[in-house]
């Protein structure tokens, strides 16, 4: 044992301080925020735990995500927060409608903590992720640039952000990572079945969080490919039942991981799969639901055949990265193309070149085919250059220390990784806790902004009014995202309002309640708000929320609302 840990020694410090990297930045105030996707996903959790305590495998299914990893992580949150909740009968919770909210009070629980306690399970799944990544891409880039790559990749201002929340991209990211990793160090260095098998796994448990990791299977392929025509004695049969046997396995072993950890594919696979792969290439080519397009109809696939899509997703990669990571990328193309072998290995120049690849395939993916456009879909692409920029700069740092005696000292390459992960680290302080509201300071607006940030501070502000549990606010889009932190009542101003034109509805609501709570910082992604907001301009907020200088939320005590408000709002 000692002699385990004499080996190993410098690689057990470098995880150690991963822990200390990591863990910390998510587990202190990770409650400040609760995004607008959240609570669809927590009562989507909560009706998976009640469907598994009572058998009911096959209403495990909710989304084309399909999310599963992440509603084991509330279930198991949920079966120590509040285990007597199976056993009230109370059935399944519509996941637009706040009765689970209020069924949660009604028992003496609040939502929000619920919300704090999965968020401590997936900090320690994120951490052991970090942990496994390190260790995998130490064999094949050398210790130093595993720690520097998967330190740059976690502690990014937009990865970080992300992963405070309840957000499955991030998750899925370092599965689709470890993946990758996984194989690579079988296809190029040991041919030992457990790193097969762990990459099969990690490729299961990322299409359980997210169906679109199915990009990885490109990567897959080319490294399976391009190993046909690996010169290694043997002939090209037998290089190919190689490929073959290596998929079957890899494949297989991510089947069953999928199999096994979904109840809902004990029962009826049929329809699980069908499911999640049916909707999303649905979303994806036909631009919305199996239930609206009824079948996949490949004459009616469309894609853009502009490069719009595209610019997007390099706009919001371009905003919500750091210049480390732009110095890092650099590097690493230069050396990726330089003759020097002892700086840049056979191994590491694969991989860096995999990893490219996959960033690529995840951009094209989100900017081609229709659906969604948020920044964080392309998760898996900011980790990539991330961790590519991380082995751009150990190179560097190595060719430097080649070239001048000076930095030839062991703690010249230590000392600078600890600028560069510090550097890293300052990009981000200033946006904190909403790390995820990063903004590069060349770019014009933040990749992800407007994504219920603000909202705990409205709710902290009105929590703290004489009887606020006796108040009524009327709140845009505060399902969970301001509800959870507001004693008293919380009527949702559902965004589909405007789009319906519901005026008389809005008003009459608004006249209802107490308080009136507005969004203003997504006007500019939701110009129907001007509905809304266009009728208030003369009214001066109660309360502004600021943050980072830009006005976030109003907050209108609505005794103050003048009756032209109200005529101005139903004569549109």
């Amino acid at each position: 044992m000692n002699n385990l840990l004499n080996r190993h020694r410098t690689k057990i410090i470098y995880a150690l301080l991963l822990l200390a990297l990591t863990l910390p930045s998510r587990l202190t105030k990770n409650d400040r925020a609760v995004n607008i996707d959240e609570p669809w996903w927590v009562i989507s959790s909560v009706n998976f735990y009640y469907a598994v305590t009572h058998r009911d495998f096959q209403d495990t299914y909710f989304e084309y995500h399909p999310g599963v990893t992440n509603m084991w992580i509330i279930s198991t949150a949920l079966h120590f927060y509040f285990p007597e909740y199976r056993g009230f009968g109370q059935g399944y919770f519509d996941q637009r409608k706040p009765f689970f909210e209020e069924f949660m009070r009604e028992h003496g629980k609040e939502t929000i903590e619920l919300v704090r306690n999965s968020r401590y399970i997936q900090a320690g799944v994120l951490a052991i992720l970090a942990v496994t990544a390190f260790f995998l891409l130490s064999l094949l880039a050398g210790q130093n640039a595993a720690f520097l790559s998967i330190a740059l990749a976690t502690i990014s201002p937009f990865f970080l952000g992300h992963s405070r929340l309840l957000n499955m991209e991030s998750m899925g990211s370092l599965f689709v990572l470890v993946s990758l990793l996984g194989l690579h160090i079988y296809l190029s260095q040991e041919r030992r079945l457990i790193y097969l098998l762990l990459s099969g796994a990690a490729f299961g448990l990322a299409q359980l969080t997210k169906s679109t990791s199915i990009a990885l299977l490109g990567v897959v392929g080319l490294m399976l490919v391009l190993r046909l025509f690996k010169r290694d004695g043997t002939t090209a049969g037998a290089r190919f039942l190689d490929a073959v046997k290596t998929f079957a396995i890899w494949f297989g072993t991510a089947a069953l991981v999928y199999f096994i950890l979904w109840p809902g594919m004990w029962v009826d696979p049929g329809r699980m799969l069908r499911e999640v792969y049916g909707n999303a290439f649905s979303y994806a080519f036909q631009g919305a639901r199996l239930d609206v397009t009824e079948e996949l109809d490949p004459a009616e696939f469309n894609v853009v055949t502009r490069f719009d899509g595209i610019l997007l997703y390099l706009r919001y990669w371009a905003s919500g990265t750091t210049f480390i990571t732009w110095i890092g990328l650099i590097l690493a193309a230069l050396f990726l193309f330089s003759k020097n072998k002892e700086l840049f290995s056979t191994q590491a120049r694969s991989l860096t070149g995999y990893l490219a690849l996959l960033g690529v395939l995840f951009i094209l993916m989100f900017g081609i085919a229709q659906g969604r456009n948020a920044a964080h879909y392309i998760m898996n692409s900011y980790v990539a250059f991330d961790v590519m920029a991380g082995i751009g700069w150990v190179a560097a740092v190595g060719w430097a220390q080649s070239r001048w005696k000076g930095l030839s000292h062991a703690y010249a390459a230590l000392a600078v990784m600890v600028v560069l992960v510090l550097a890293q680290i300052g990009f981000g302080l200033p946006y904190a806790p909403y790390y995820f509201t990063y903004k590069n300071p060349f770019a014009s607006q933040a990749a992800t902004y407007g994504y219920g940030e603000g909202y705990s501070e409205a709710a902290d502000y009105l929590a703290q009014k004489p009887n606020a549990k006796e108040l009524r606010a009327y709140v845009y889009n505060g399902m969970g995202t301001f509800s959870y932190y507001f004693p008293g009542e919380t009527l949702v101003f559902k965004r589909i309002y405007l789009f319906d034109e519901s005026f008389q509805q809005i008003a009459d609501e608004i006249r209802s309640s107490d308080y009136l709570v507005l969004y203003p910082i997504v006007r500019g992604k939701q110009p129907e708000t001007e509905k809304i907001l266009g009728v208030l301009k003369d009214v001066t907020p109660e309360k502004t929320v600021f943050i980072h200088g830009l006005e976030y939320v109003y907050i209108y005590h609505v005794p103050e609302i003048p009756e032209s408000v109200y005529e101005a709002l139903v004569n549109q």
